[in-house]
């Protein structure tokens, strides 16, 4: 028996890293042996592209209450709803017999757009310095006016007490 777990960041969006980690445990009390995952058909070339790593991938053998792990990154090609399928595992029993296993379903997170990813997360730096150019007057011009004054008074304070 065994169960894998994929995970995935918080975000996905088109044209940004998506890194899909795999983490397969023998929860069984024998080893498990030929262990294949194959992520393709959850990922098709036409909609995500590999930067590093692979889809699929094979270990000799899981022992009994151990676990491996398997990491891809991808390119998101497209944005909008994607089904994000289990990965499918085979592996063999210690009678030789092929089982195959799911991993954990995934949520159906949105492909944000490139457009929908900078509006949501970006620094916002030039609205910023909007902001601060147009709030600088505001701020400036009546503390001139005050120091203006302010320094007038104090000036004809001075005389009047020397005088």
């Amino acid at each position: 028996s065994s169960g894998i777990n994929a995970e995935y960041g918080d975000v996905i969006a088109q044209d940004k890293h998506l890194t899909m980690h795999y983490l397969v445990h023998n929860i069984g009390s024998e080893t498990a042996t030929d262990v294949k995952i194959d992520d393709t058909t959850g990922f098709p070339a036409t909609e995500f592209e590999v930067i590093s790593g692979s889809l699929s991938a094979t270990f000799d053998q899981i022992p009994a209450g151990t676990n491996v792990s398997h990491a891809v990154v991808l390119r998101p090609l497209i944005s909008g709803a994607h089904n994000f399928i289990p990965a499918m595992v085979t592996y063999k029993n210690s009678n030789g017999d092929e089982l195959i296993t799911f991993s954990s379903f995934l949520d159906n997170n949105p492909i944000l757009s490139i457009s929908e990813y900078n509006r949501k997360y970006s620094p916002h730096l030039v609205d910023w310095l909007i902001f601060v150019g147009l709030c600088t007057p505001v701020l400036l011009i009546p503390f001139l006016t005050w120091h203006s004054s302010h320094s007038k008074y104090e000036s004809l304070a001075n005389k009047a007490k020397k005088s």
